[in-house]
């Protein structure tokens, strides 16, 4: 070492630490203070009055030197350490520390390293790991040789614990959280999964990792996907994207998805929100099912509304024509056809009256235990009479089909309008396929129609393999006189008056169809828990059953032309009759009567505020014993519920004949 000329306290300018370095005396491998040499007398000048933390290792012992700014970095060692080797005071840690000084000793290069971790022990011998910021510089001596090596250091020990414990918390929420994090790069290619994906997909990370999610994404959002990630690569990010991804069973789940990019990679949260898209789906359904049934609930209204008054108009036609027909000589054959073509037409605006009454769910049915295997099979001869040579019809039944309760009459309607629908939509030929089969509609499939209950039910299909609808046809098929037939070829009533119907019988329709591919309408009935009736035998009866001017009959007819004709023909028939022309009316003519009243013929739509249900319950309660029987154009509420008339009432729906009248009549009186 060189000789050094220095004053005798060459540090003491330089607080404690300066002091105590002045000290330095020949128990150190140094020597004093004195002897130093100028390189390093100058390279403690410049270590002492620095604020960073500074230590330098001298000589082959390597023996600490250090400023107050580093003093506090190991603990009690200082001051003992202080002017002595290291080999000695950092003995502990001298393995892992020592090749890192004698690197920069030997090649003379400096070492740099962050976060570096050493074991120390500090502060009564308690053994601790701890964290360095460390930069290690060489330091050459006058003769150009490496004399030491010049450490500044900053630990961070505390800054690295506490990160550490952050990850570990971030870990924790990364493995925890219901919501699948995702670190991806700007191409997209997945780089960490939180578990909460193969929780939800069902794919493991291995199969997730290590490439983008093109692979699992649903084809219709793979291009909006695309360009979301574009996006993403400018700098852009993302808030509530939302695409569908495949999961391992095959199914998809919709995600909403918050990106933000940063340098390289993607900071991805994903929410699975399939339950709410089907939820959100569901209500939209269900909402345009209760609009659809509240516009069809008005139409209904509308055309029950105009049925009833067109029947009241009907009986007068038909009623005064079968007065003619009847009174005509057999010498006048022109008007006996043309009085029998006005019948047919009117006859035929009859039919379709009532089929705007099943539409509106206001015509009176007769429920049955059905079989409906049985009824099809009975329809078979109907069915290939009616649809022609061309037409291909097969009945595929499965076994034990449940039986339902409808009128009978009614359904076979329904299938017939559905079959010549089918016919004319195969004008070239084709086949007409009817099935049924036992089901069972759960909540899920009924929350898209606000009147479907969920349950067991009777399919009845109808499948044809005709032309078929796009979607805006089908969306208006049900709706009365909607028609895409020539004119002169359909009234448009034909699937308004099933759909009517069946609704009315507590069940449900609905069509299937495309553009050439045919259509296939489904009639859902519900399934008949009830026990088997018994039809009572019933008695040929005559053509035209005449009464006796010993049995009157109490006719209440609002309207005039009605009343006039219905009042001939019970007259005509043998019957003594009264008539009045609203309840309070008839309720005063019931009072100044006498004589027996057998029976009360009363209209159910009646003016002044009494309906025809009230006027027989208040003529009932004078009269016990007289019998009642309704007339209407437009079945009621008061006499009808649920698409049946109420236990006990009789009913002669408008138009009604001379024939009809006098059989219904006859019949409630010997009931």
């Amino acid at each position: 070492m060189a000789t050094a000329i220095a004053p005798a306290a060459p540090f003491d300018a330089f607080g404690e630490l300066g002091r105590l370095t002045s000290a330095i005396g020949d128990d150190s491998p140094l020597g004093s203070v004195c002897s130093w040499s100028n390189a390093l007398t100058a390279a403690v000048r410049l270590m002492l009055p620095s604020h960073a933390e500074i230590v330098m290792f001298w000589g082959p012992e390597f023996c600490a030197l250090y400023n107050d700014a580093y003093a506090p970095t190991i603990g009690d060692k200082h001051p003992h350490a202080l002017g002595q080797s290291a080999k000695t005071w950092w003995g502990e840690l001298w393995d892992d520390l020592g090749p890192l000084l004698q690197g920069v000793r030997d090649t003379g290069e400096p070492f740099w390293a962050k976060d570096r971790p050493f074991y120390i022990e500090r502060d009564q011998g308690r053994g601790e790991t701890v964290y360095f910021d460390i930069s290690y510089s060489p330091v050459f001596d006058d003769d150009g040789s490496v004399g030491g090596v010049l450490c500044i250091v900053s630990e961070t020990t505390a800054r690295v614990l506490s990160e550490r414990e952050a990850l570990a918390d971030r870990t924790r929420l990364w493995t925890l959280a219901r919501d699948p994090f995702l670190i991806a790069d700007t191409q997209g290619v997945w780089r960490n999964a939180s578990p909460a994906w193969t929780e939800i997909l069902g794919w493991s990370e291995g199969e997730l990792v290590g490439r983008s999610s093109e692979w699992i994404e649903h084809p219709d959002d793979r291009e909006r996907t695309r360009a979301e990630l574009e996006r993403l690569q400018q700098g852009e990010p993302t808030w509530r994207f939302e695409n569908r991804l495949r999961a391992r069973d095959g199914s998809y789940r919709w995600f909403s998805w918050t990106t933000v990019p940063e340098g390289d990679l993607l900071y991805c949260v994903a929410r699975d929100i399939t339950t709410e898209r089907e939820a959100a789906e569901a209500l939209e359904i269900a909402e345009e099912a209760l609009r659809q049934s509240h516009k069809m609930e008005t139409v209904g209204q509308l055309t029950g509304g105009v049925a009833h008054d067109f029947n009241n108009l009907l009986q007068i036609v038909t009623g005064n024509l079968d007065i003619l027909q009847r009174n005509l000589p057999g010498d006048q054959p022109r008007l006996a056809r043309a009085a029998g073509a006005a019948m047919n037409g009117a006859q035929r605006a009859a039919v379709l009256t009532q089929r705007l009454l099943a539409f509106s769910r206001r015509q009176p049915l007769v429920p049955e235990r059905v079989d409906p295997d049985r009824l099809i099979v009975g329809m078979s001869d109907l069915l290939h009479r009616s649809l022609g040579e061309t037409i291909e019809v097969e009945i595929v039944q499965a076994g034990r089909v449940w039986p339902v309760e409808v009128d009978a009459n009614q359904l076979e309607n329904a299938l017939l309008n559905l079959a010549i629908n089918a016919r004319d939509a195969m004008p070239d030929g084709g086949k007409l396929t009817i099935e049924t089969a036992n089901t069972h509609l759960d909540s899920h499939y009924t929350a898209r129609d606000v009147e479907v209950t969920p349950g067991q039910y009777v399919l009845i299909s109808v499948s044809d393999t005709g032309n078929g609808m796009d979607a805006e046809t089908l969306a208006h098929a049900f709706e009365p006189f909607f028609t895409t037939k020539e004119v002169g070829r359909g009234t448009g009533l034909g699937l308004s008056m099933v759909y009517g119907f069946i609704k009315q019988s507590g069940g449900h329709v609905r069509i299937y169809s495309e553009p050439d591919h045919g259509t296939s309408v489904k009639i859902y009935l519900p399934r008949f828990r009830g026990a088997t009736g018994t039809a009572a035998p019933q008695a040929p009866a005559e053509l035209v059953p005449q009464g006796s001017v010993h049995e009157t009959v109490l006719v209440c007819e609002d309207d005039e032309n009605v009343r006039a004709y219905t009042v001939e023909v019970l007259r005509e028939l043998g019957y003594r009759v009264i008539e009045a022309g609203d309840g309070p009316a008839t309720l005063a003519a019931l009072d100044a009567e006498p004589g027996r009243i057998d029976l009360l013929f009363t209209d159910v739509v009646l003016p002044r505020g009494m309906t025809g249900a009230m006027l027989a319950a208040e003529a009932q309660a004078r009269r016990p014993d007289m019998k009642v029987l309704f007339t209407t154009g437009y079945a009621r509420n008061a006499i009808v519920h649920h698409g049946r008339l109420d236990p006990g009432v009789q009913l002669l729906p408008k138009p009604f004949t001379y024939t009809d009248l006098a059989a219904k009549v006859r019949d409630v009186l010997d009931a």
